[in-house]
């Protein structure tokens, strides 16, 4: 009883790092959606494109990053790794707040997205290490709310301190916060069980299955092996592939919902990005409750609420298409509502899905496969966003039709994985 009661802490205690750590991380990424409209501002020659393509040119670095690290994670460890990568996430930050070159913006927050990579996978494998499969849904689930309340509060942060202050507030400030949580990160996590002492928990561990050790991780697979293993799992690659159209209309919601607030809607700076925090706000019930629906209703199969919610996604990216300028609080319910059907499938595809059909030794690099193709897809929600825009001679109509269809292709890919169940909970 007293281990179990043991145990319990320490998973709340790596919960709790896990949740803080990259929650913190959004503060230093999220900003720049905030600040965008500010930029334009101060440079007016540049176009929607050119904006564009610095978040694009951070997506492609951190589309390579997420694989590399996915399975460098393998052999250093969340704790090293993500400590490290917090610290370089703040420096970037600091200097993009000092900045007034297009090109420096560009080489600092490409830089930004290398560090940001050795996040989510890192996240989600060392949580799959702390948790049973039995509950792994809903366990990432609520985990993957911090990226939500994240975008909230860094939202809400930037708006107020490009408001009060100017647009380069919305980086140092943030950047200065992100040092000591990566103290406090690397001083208290532990990568699994078995480095505070317990037996492996995931049930499928059938690497290190019942034997507990104080010391190091007793055996570990080869780079070649873990690589092997991921690069020949074919329902990761359908997941992948997924991920990669999923997370295109994630970030190009993410990207622009502010600027389609000031530009089209009619609103502030400040008050655009109050109300497009109605899109990761409501977004984090949508991952909570698909998790805890694919865990009970579903019996461990995360494609049905996925392939239902992304069809309910590009049915309303469809209705943002007639809704017409001027209506600010109907635009903020729809944000809302994409919210919800878009965190479901995200946390879905990218969390519980790939650590399902994952090896239990490489969970962070099947993870970093999932998050390298989705981070491949967010490259055009910035330039392929602004240049479709430009295009269209500033209607968004269009942008959003295109986001329809995106949206489309991953539900058909999780609607061909219906049956499909993961090994722990009966599956082949």
């Amino acid at each position: 009883m007293a281990t179990d009661e043991r145990l319990r802490g320490w998973q709340v205690r790596i919960f709790s790092l896990l949740w803080m750590a990259y929650a913190s991380y959004y503060l230093c990424r999220l900003n720049f959606a905030v600040a965008q409209p500010a930029i334009l501002l101060e440079f007016p020659d540049w176009t929607r494109a050119e904006i564009g393509v610095i978040p694009s040119v951070y997506f492609a670095v951190y589309a390579v990053g997420q694989f590399v690290n996915g399975q460098l994670a393998e052999r250093f460890g969340t704790r090293a790794m993500m400590t490290s990568a917090l610290v370089v996430a703040a420096l970037a930050n600091l200097g993009f707040s000092q900045v007034e070159s297009y090109h420096s913006m560009l080489v600092l927050w490409g830089l930004n997205g290398w560090a940001q990579s050795a996040g989510w996978s890192l996240v989600v494998a060392t949580m799959a290490a702390w948790t049973t499969a039995g509950r792994r849904g809903r366990v990432i689930g609520l985990i993957s709310t911090c990226y939500q309340i994240g975008n909230v509060v860094s939202w809400l942060l930037a708006g107020y301190l490009s408001d009060a202050y100017d647009w380069r507030a919305t980086f140092w400030v943030p950047g200065l916060f992100l040092l000591p949580v990566a103290v406090v990160f690397g001083v208290f996590l532990r990568n699994r069980p078995e480095d505070a002492g317990f037996a492996p928990v995931r049930e499928d561990d059938v690497v290190t299955k019942g034997s507990a050790s104080t010391g190091p991780e007793p055996t570990k697979l080869s780079a070649g092996a873990v690589l092997r293993l991921t690069l020949t799992n074919r329902i990761l690659w359908i997941l992948a592939v997924g991920f990669f159209c999923a997370n295109s209309v994630r970030y190009a919601f993410m990207n622009w919902a502010v600027q389609y607030m000031h530009d089209y809607q009619g609103q502030t700076i400040k008050g655009s990005a109050f109300m497009a925090v109605a899109l990761p706000l409501i977004g984090s019930a949508g991952a909570v409750s698909s998790g805890w629906i694919s865990d009970t209703m579903f019996g461990g199969r995360r494609a049905p609420p996925a392939a239902l919610m992304l069809m309910g996604l590009s049915a309303v990216c469809v209705a943002f298409a007639f809704l017409p300028t001027g209506q600010a609080t109907m635009a903020t319910a729809m944000l809302g509502l994409a919210g919800f059907l878009i965190y479901g499938p995200d946390m879905l595809i990218s969390g519980a899905a790939t650590v399902d059909f994952s090896h239990p030794r490489a969970a962070a690099a099947a993870t970093g496969l999932t998050m390298s193709t989705g981070a491949a897809g967010a490259i055009f929600s910035g330039a392929g966003v602004g240049w479709i825009w430009d295009m269209s001679g500033g209607e968004w109509s269009l942008v959003f039709y295109v986001l329809a269809g995106l949206a489309l292709v991953p539900a058909m890919l999780m609607v061909s994985l219906w049956r499909v169940r993961p090994k722990a909970a009966g599956g082949k």
